[in-house]
């Protein structure tokens, strides 16, 4: 553990714009890619990197409308930018829109850095419905998730594993990368901003009305706060390094002036740097913690090179101790934990530090221990393994913990293959289909349960199939078609589901039809009969009907036109 002793200015460039900092665009080697406007250009943007020096190479240039937020990959092949309802992937040198299909207002973005991911938070037009989404720069959505509460702020980790989500009711929940929520948190204030190391280190902003209802605050792995630090003026953006030990948060103090404070672990200021006549937009901070750079909303891009000093070699023993003592008072075992470690690694001669790790990591294999027992009495085998997945980061090789989990992991395999066989029986695909999954989840390496879902999922797709033909054969073409769409998504193929799907879209495309014709919507009906003949050329009805439909549309112009004359 270290805290930053100083504080040097490497470079400060100005440009005559300069788009709002990445989250993770700092690298450790003191590089810093930046978007910014063209000079002359309207709608066209230069990725710019700058030196550890301060000199600017562009790498990329795009076109694009005025984006609110811009989020980049740290070598530049990619990036994610949002306007008020749209957002747009570039890579590759292409530009495409996600979720083309759905009208949205977004909200906010992230973009981790190591797996190619972003984080989206977007509501409807009404703002009535907020939802987050996971997608992938080549455009595919992995899944989204409804939100109880309007939507501030999101932040994807550096690995992409773990969204936070931070709300306007001062909510604030973590959700790892298959959806699943890890803890929740709540202040009684709006969330301004939020960053995140992963589940043990999650800082947030909150503000209000007063500069008491404004401050930062860090919530551990449990969701419990670990500890809040009021700071005068208006958040606007949190970065942390890859651990979540370097925090940094930017405020804004009027309309034209702004500050940035670095953060002890423990949440007390330690440095800050006044911004006279700019206001602070963006903030960026490398993995390591070593560098820092700032974006000012005059087109200024400043960065820092932080240095540490050893904290625990200068504390006493006592110091120490009660440092340690005090996290385990609170609850947060992992900290002491962490504390004792560090005291040890400054000062290996302290046997009573060691000592009071020896308990203190009882204590936290106890927890875990009781924490999956408990977890596992109401069948939440994933949470259990969570529990034991935490206590091993602190106890990297301890054989109780190893053992546990190991057993925990076999009666969740075999639990969940009974599952999904009882499911089975009672014709219950769906619930049998979930089950197999995680029996596989518990045990990735077991082919029964594969071999198993396979044959389940070959079952699924073959009755998929039968009500297919079933609606089809009664002429609901809808029906039909959603049925050999389920049919595909367990794994059926071939021309005979080809043809099936074909004529299905010929039988919704004369129903359509024939309902447009009755209507006398002649143009709209005459589309149908187009779309039945390009699939079906031979068909006879869809041939005489888009005849009757093109004679009555003439007679309905040549009428529309006699009437002009008149």
């Amino acid at each position: 553990m270290a805290d930053i002793t100083n504080v040097n200015l490497v470079f400060l460039r100005k440009a005559r714009g300069l788009a709002p900092l990445s989250r993770y665009a700092m690298q450790d080697d003191g590089t810093i890619l930046v978007s910014v406007p063209d000079e002359l250009e309207v709608r066209t943007f230069h990725l710019v990197r700058f030196s550890e020096q301060g000199r600017s190479r562009i790498t990329q240039t795009y076109n694009v409308e005025t984006l609110r937020k811009t989020e980049v990959v740290p070598d530049g092949s990619a990036f994610v930018g949002s306007t008020d309802d749209d957002l747009y992937l570039f890579l590759k040198e292409r530009k495409t829109r996600f979720l083309p299909d759905r009208r949205a207002s977004y909200t906010d973005l992230s973009l981790g850095v190591e797996s190619g991911r972003f984080g989206v938070a977007f509501s409807d037009l009404l703002g009535a419905g907020h939802s987050v989404a996971m997608g992938e720069l080549g455009g595919r959505l992995l899944w989204t998730k409804d939100i109880a509460f309007p939507i501030n702020r999101v932040c994807l980790d550096r690995t992409a594993k773990f969204l936070a989500i931070a709300g306007e009711s001062g909510d604030l929940i973590l959700v790892d990368h298959t959806r699943k929520t890890l803890w929740n948190h709540r202040q009684e204030v709006p969330l301004l901003a939020i960053a995140t190391a992963g589940p043990q280190r999650t800082a947030f902003a909150t503000g209000g009305p007063t500069v008491e209802a404004g401050g930062i605050g860090l919530v551990g792995g449990d969701g419990t706060l670990l500890w809040f630090t009021e700071l005068v003026g208006t958040p606007v953006e949190l970065a942390v390094d890859a651990t979540g030990h370097t925090l940094a948060v930017l405020l804004a103090l009027d309309h034209s002036s702004g500050r940035l404070v670095f953060l002890s672990e423990d949440g007390l200021p330690l440095w800050d740097i006044d911004f006279e006549d700019s206001r602070p937009t963006g903030i960026s901070v490398s993995p390591s913690g070593r560098f820092v750079a700032v974006s000012l909303r005059d087109g200024t891009l400043v960065t820092y090179e932080l240095t540490f000093g050893e904290r625990m070699a200068s504390l006493s023993e006592e110091a120490s101790l009660a440092e340690a003592r005090q996290f385990q008072d609170r609850g947060n075992v992992s900290a002491a934990a962490e504390v004792l470690r560090a005291r040890l690694e400054s000062v290996p001669s302290d046997t009573r530090a060691c000592e009071l790790l020896v308990k203190v990591l009882e204590e936290l294999r106890q927890r875990a221990l009781s924490a999956a027992q408990t977890a596992e009495a109401v069948a939440d085998f994933s949470g259990a393994d969570g529990h034991l997945i935490a206590a091993q980061q602190d106890l990297t090789h301890d054989p109780l913990l190893a053992e546990a989990r190991t057993a925990l992991r076999l009666r969740w395999y075999q639990t969940k293959l009974l599952e999904a066989n009882t499911a089975l029986t009672s014709g219950n695909t769906e619930a049998a289909e979930a089950a197999f999954l995680e029996a596989i989840q518990a045990d990735p390496l077991a082919t029964e349960a594969r071999t198993q879902l396979a044959e389940a999922r070959y079952a699924g797709a073959e009755e998929a199939l039968q009500r297919g033909q079933m609606l089809l054969r009664q002429g609901d073409a809808t029906g039909a078609l959603l049925a050999f769409t389920e049919a595909r998504q367990k794994g059926a193929a071939g021309p005979e589901l080809s043809e099936k799907v074909r004529q299905a879209r010929v039988v919704e495309a004369m129903a359509l039809g024939n309902a447009l014709y009755q209507d006398q919507q002649y143009a709209a009906a005459l589309f149908q009969y187009k779309k039945a003949l390009r699939l079906d050329p031979e068909n006879g009805e869809a041939l005489q009907k888009l005849r009757y439909a093109q004679n009555f549309l003439q007679d309905t112009q040549l009428s529309d036109r006699f009437s002009r004359l008149e």
